[in-house]
């Protein structure tokens, strides 16, 4: 009887170890995505830092978007040729200048107005140029003040 139950002791045993997995199949992957603050934040190149503009106001008149340093010297200007949500190609009416020496000139990229409404506009921007070592610049816009 005790080789018996020590029999099923031992397959019970073994069918738990060899029935189970380590791995979990049915993980469900959740991505991180950053929160970006309110403001006007840019990268260059593929830098991981983050720059950001001490104040910045975007002009439903002149459809352009101003961001600014602590000197209130402006950093950036945005053109577009619009001021709905939409994607604004750069060369098209729409133009990106960043000031640096040289100023650097977008070429190429696009800027993504997502939202303009209740006096505050966002949205992101990603461009290609070259001046003094930029080639590439990348920035969000979250909740810019919009002025007539």
């Amino acid at each position: 009887m005790k080789k018996i139950l020590l029999g099923m002791a031992m397959a019970i045993m073994a069918t738990t170890f060899c029935a189970c997995s380590s791995a979990d199949d049915n993980q469900v992957t959740v991505p991180v995505v950053p929160v970006v603050a309110d403001g006007f934040t840019w990268k260059e190149n593929a830098e991981t830092t983050i720059h950001t503009a001490v104040t910045a106001t975007f002009s439903t008149q002149y459809k352009t978007l101003i961001a600014k340093d602590a000197s209130d010297a402006t950093l950036f200007e945005i053109n577009l040729s619009g001021t709905v949500p939409a994607t604004y190609p750069i060369g098209t009416g729409n133009y990106l200048t960043y000031t640096t020496t040289p100023y650097f000139t977008a070429s190429s990229g696009n800027v993504i107005v997502t939202a303009n409404a209740a006096g505050k506009v966002s949205g992101s921007f990603q461009v290609t140029g070259n001046a003094a070592g930029i080639t590439a610049i990348s920035g969000t816009f979250k909740n810019i003040t919009v002025v007539p």
